[in-house]
């Protein structure tokens, strides 16, 4: 049997190397972009928002700087699972946030809705008294 074997190329190191915090941040972007994407995708679409342009523009940087550093950072094995942890601890952090703000609007709206229900509590007594008058 006859086996061939294949040399595996690593990526090159970019002409423009980003920094990790800097790569966190965009995957982190990316992460939160794909997911708002596919809950909303009728607004994108409305608004006419491209995702992938959309982080490249915050973070000034092109889709070649970015498959670049991305392919190269991959080749990292060490590197790029330490960026994959920290884009998933900010996913963590962001969800436990959020739930925390959605736990405080539910509250604020059980307020509110009881206070509506004293309110029509009120008028109702009020109408009841002065028709009894």
């Amino acid at each position: 049997m006859f086996l061939a074997c294949q040399s595996l190329e690593k990526a090159p190191v970019p002409k423009i190397l980003i920094a990790e915090d800097r790569m966190v941040e965009i995957l982190t972007d990316i992460a939160f972009i794909k997911t708002a994407k596919n809950s909303h995708r009728s607004i994108f679409e409305e608004e006419n928002i491209n995702p992938e342009r959309f982080i490249l523009n915050k973070h000034k940087i092109d889709s070649v700087v970015f498959t670049e550093n991305n392919a190269w950072y991959s080749d990292q094995i060490g590197k790029y699972e330490a960026i994959i942890n920290r884009v998933k601890e900010n996913l963590d952090k962001e969800m436990i946030r959020y739930e925390k703000i959605k736990k405080e609007e539910d509250s604020i709206q059980k307020i509110q809705d009881s206070i509506k229900k004293a309110n029509d509590t009120l008028r109702s007594v009020k109408q009841k008294n002065v028709s009894e008058l």
